[in-house]
């Protein structure tokens, strides 16, 4: 896996967490207040769009969420992180957990706090898992 700033690193690990808790707000912490996110074949979707969508999957479901990466560009206080986003999704009334892959490519900044966010997330499916 390539390197990147540990700081990068801490981020991806707080989103874990923050998704394992089911942690709406947790996740929100983390993004931009201009994030968006561009998944294949639908329209945008900002932190307000986000929000529904969040809390919908949190009540049904408990998501555990991984990086898997391929390469990191840092310059500055701006990072491009790509490779694969992981998530197995396990229905919180039962029956058989799903695991998804996306392949994602991710902008992030630096905030003037010196923690990292994210700022930009473009989805593309994955093979099935």
């Amino acid at each position: 896996m390539p390197a990147a700033d540990l700081g990068i690193d801490e981020l991806y690990r707080t989103w874990r967490e923050a998704f394992g808790r089911g942690d709406v707000t947790g996740v929100l912490a983390l993004l931009t207040p201009d994030y968006t996110l561009w998944p294949a074949g639908m329209p945008l979707i900002g932190v307000d769009g986000l929000v529904p969508q969040l809390e919908a999957a949190f009540a049904a479901y408990a998501i555990d969420s991984t990086f898997d990466r391929v390469d990191c560009v840092v310059s500055g206080d701006v990072a491009i992180d790509c490779g694969w986003d992981v998530q197995v999704v396990r229905p919180k009334g039962g029956g058989q957990p799903l695991t998804r892959r996306q392949r994602v490519w991710v902008i992030l900044r630096r905030g003037h706090d010196g923690r990292w966010r994210f700022a930009r997330g473009i989805a593309q499916p994955g093979p099935a898992a």
